[in-house]
């Protein structure tokens, strides 16, 4: 049985694996990350189950502008096979041009599970806490 302290550092790999995915449009494999029912939820769309995830990002984060999460502060609180965190996302750089511009700063409140490959969001909720541009193709998206 892990032990609270590698439990912490499993969910920390979790969190920062979502962003390189999320990164680099490697929306099946991200979307790998959430439970059968698992919920990705923000202020503009939400889905729930891997497939209604992987299609929502894919419809709604475009090529360009490239752009970069960088998370921080990640509160995590461990009962038994469940878990939340709290997490800052400081800030999603944008590609402007030749210069970097900052979209969106926030906080992502999760729901995590314990299953047999690992631990899984059982809920990902963005709130956006400072908004620019965020550069989405919202078109067509529920909410």
């Amino acid at each position: 049985m892990p032990t609270p302290l590698e439990n912490k550092e499993a969910i920390r790999d979790l969190l920062s694996e979502y962003c390189f995915r999320m990164d680099d449009f490697r929306f099946a494999e991200l979307s790998a990350l959430f439970t059968e029912d698992g919920e990705w939820i923000a202020p503009y769309a939400r889905a729930r189950g891997p497939a209604e995830i992987a299609a929502l990002m894919a419809r709604n984060i475009p090529a360009e502008p490239r752009r970069k999460h960088f998370i921080m502060n990640s509160l995590i609180r461990l009962d038994g096979d469940r878990a939340s965190a709290r997490t800052s996302y400081l800030v999603v750089l944008q590609a402007a041009g030749a210069g970097l511009v900052p979209s969106v700063a926030g906080t992502y409140q999760d729901v995590l599970v314990r299953t047999t490959g690992g631990w899984r969001f059982r809920e990902r909720r963005l709130v956006h806490d400072l908004v620019a541009g965020l550069g989405l193709n919202l078109s067509g998206t529920r909410s």
